[in-house]
This record gives structure tokens, C-alpha cells and sequence, in this order.
């Protein structure tokens, strides 16, 4: 009995403190796949080439893609200017990691920003993590916090809690903001909005 408090005092604690073999191979795994900008903000960039379209064409179809994904209460079309080309949409990835901490379950969303660039023959799309929303509940309490990625690990090695927490959190996020890259591209070039309508009908 004393073996499994042990072993259990053990993983909460490597979990609230420190980083687990399988998180820093998970981090090891993207090196490379962002970048931070000038105010140190995990950031994605993608110029999509696409000479065969106008600018009105690839305007509809970004506009149809935020309309379809960031029309909700969360998720909501900041910016709308035809005349300049540009388009800003602020969304919210949920439940990026479940994670627990030495007393209670935590819960990590991730806040984004998708702005694109449209011109004639080519778009730019830039997706930026902004903030965590980490919830935290035990013994009846819930608490919310919110807290730039860019002061979290492991974008700030300096922060040493909760370190396997949040670079699987960081790594789920990463993964979600190459997948709004690459649906943005598919509905830009192919016009798809959502799978699950048919254009043919």
C-alpha cells in the first residue's frame, strides 16, 4: 500500500513539476513547425499560391470558411475589410489537454487569432496562439485563469510548473493550428466549406 501512495505521489509530482519523457519527445517532434513574431507569439504563416483566382473568388471562399467556423458565441469574425483584403477571425480550440495537478483535474483551452490576407492569385494566412484558458476543479471549486501561451512552457522555459501539463497542451494547440492552416488552404483552393455539404446537389 505504501509501494502505490509512493508511486502515485511520484507522477502527480512529475506531472505538477516537472516534464515526462513522453511530453519532451512530443515537443521534440514539432521543433521547427513555428515561429514566434515580434511580441513572441507562437505563430503560422502559409502564402497559398493560387494564380488562377481572383481576388473576389478567394475573398468569398475565406469569408465562407470563417462564416462556417467562426460564427458561434466563442468564435467570431473580428475584421471584414473587403477594400484592404482583410479578414480576422478570434476562436477558441477546446479541451487542447485534461490534464491533473497534485489536487485537482485541469482543463486547458486554447484562444487563437486566424487573420487572411487576400490578393489577386494568393492569400496569406497567419494563425496565432494567444492564451490559455485553464480551468482547475477539486473539492467543490472551479477557477479560471487566463494566461498568454507565450508565458507558458514551453514557449518560456523559465516557467517550471506544470510543465508536462502545458507542453501537451502546447502540442495539441500546435497541432489544431496546422489543421486551420490546412483546411483554410483546402477551402481557398477547392472552395470546400464543410465536408458534409455537397456542392452537386
Amino acid at each position: 500500500m505504501r509501494l502505490f501512495i509512493f508511486l502515485a505521489v511520484v507522477c502527480i509530482s512529475t506531472e505538477v513539476l516537472g516534464q515526462n519523457a513522453k511530453a519532451r519527445q512530443m515537443f521534440a517532434e514539432i521543433q521547427g513547425e513555428y515561429e514566434l513574431d515580434d511580441n513572441g507569439n507562437v505563430t503560422y504563416v502559409n502564402v497559398i499560391e493560387v494564380p488562377e483566382l481572383s481576388s473576389e473568388t478567394i475573398w468569398e471562399r475565406s469569408l465562407n470558411y470563417f462564416t462556417y467556423h467562426y460564427g458561434d458565441g466563442k468564435s467570431v469574425i473580428q475584421l471584414q475589410d473587403k477594400e484592404t483584403g482583410k479578414l480576422t477571425a478570434k476562436g477558441i480550440y477546446d479541451d487542447v489537454h485534461v490534464g491533473m495537478n497534485a489536487i485537482a483535474t485541469v482543463v486547458i483551452d486554447c484562444w487563437h487569432v486566424v487573420r487572411i490576407d487576400v490578393k489577386e492569385g494568393r492569400a496569406r494566412v497567419i494563425v496565432t496562439l494567444t492564451d490559455y484558458e485553464v480551468t482547475t476543479g477539486g473539492g467543490g471549486e472551479i477557477n479560471t485563469r487566463l494566461n498568454p501561451v507565450s508565458n507558458e512552457f514551453p514557449i518560456n522555459p523559465g516557467m517550471k510548473y506544470q510543465k508536462t501539463i502545458m507542453t501537451k497542451a502546447f502540442v495539441m494547440s500546435h497541432e489544431k493550428a496546422l489543421d486551420t492552416v490546412s483546411k483554410i488552404e483546402k477551402a481557398i483552393r477547392e472552395g470546400n466549406i464543410d465536408s458534409a455539404i455537397d456542392d452537386e446537389w
